[in-house]
């Protein structure tokens, strides 16, 4: 493309996958210009600019039609070689998607992670919670003597896993208990508190048997 859609910086982590669906976050707002568009992101106070065509990318995306199902439409608007295109819109949305604009969505069209419903996690019962009103709480692991220390949110979380819950128990649990987190990011917080925090470092554990 002569006017390139994606930045000049490149993401070396594992970007999206052709057949994947993506969306734009629920918080995200969109203000046109002539020569581009900004995207605010509302909870962050952020803007990214977009290029027209990242904008124009960005609007097809609407959670149902497949990156390479956009990257042939777009190719086929703009005259371009669909491989070509296709490789930068896989490029384009890992920047987005780092930057909080999109969001990958499940196979019904809905935001979050793909998780595993077959797995139950439970609080290590060893660990000590003390809340520190509403800063969230300090967790001691006296397994490992780490000190956790978490958000309101994570307490919340952790106060679920009181009993064996699955990972789509838990955003249940979590959306009901903070109406005011937004739906399309309780999913990502549960995978990345529950997965890359607790587990790892003990403070939860999956359930066996």
């Amino acid at each position: 493309m002569e006017d390139s859609a994606v930045p000049q910086h490149v993401v070396a982590d594992a970007g999206p996958e052709p057949d994947a669906c993506y969306t734009v976050r629920d918080e995200v707002a969109i203000e046109d210009f002539d020569d581009g568009s900004l995207v605010l992101l509302c909870e962050q106070l952020r803007l990214v600019e977009l290029n027209p065509i990242a904008r124009d990318v960005v609007g097809r995306l609407d959670g149902t039609c497949t990156v390479r199902q956009v990257a042939g439409a777009v190719a086929q608007a703009y005259g371009e070689p669909s491989d070509r295109v296709l490789s930068d819109l896989l490029n384009l949305l890992t920047d987005l998607e780092q930057e909080g604009v999109v969001n990958r969505c499940d196979h019904n069209g809905k935001e979050g992670a793909s998780m595993d419903q077959t797995k139950r996690y439970l609080a290590n019962p060893d660990v000590s919670c003390r809340e520190e009103g509403p800063d969230g709480a300090l967790l001691f692991n006296p397994d490992t003597n780490d000190l956790l220390v978490v958000n309101p949110t994570g307490l919340v979380i952790w106060q679920a896993l009181s009993q064996p819950r699955t990972q789509e128990e838990i955003v249940v649990h979590l959306r009901e208990a903070c109406y005011d987190v937004p739906a399309d990011q309780v999913a990502a917080d549960v995978d990345e508190f529950l997965l890359q925090t607790l587990q790892p470092q003990g403070f939860a554990g999956e359930v066996t048997g």
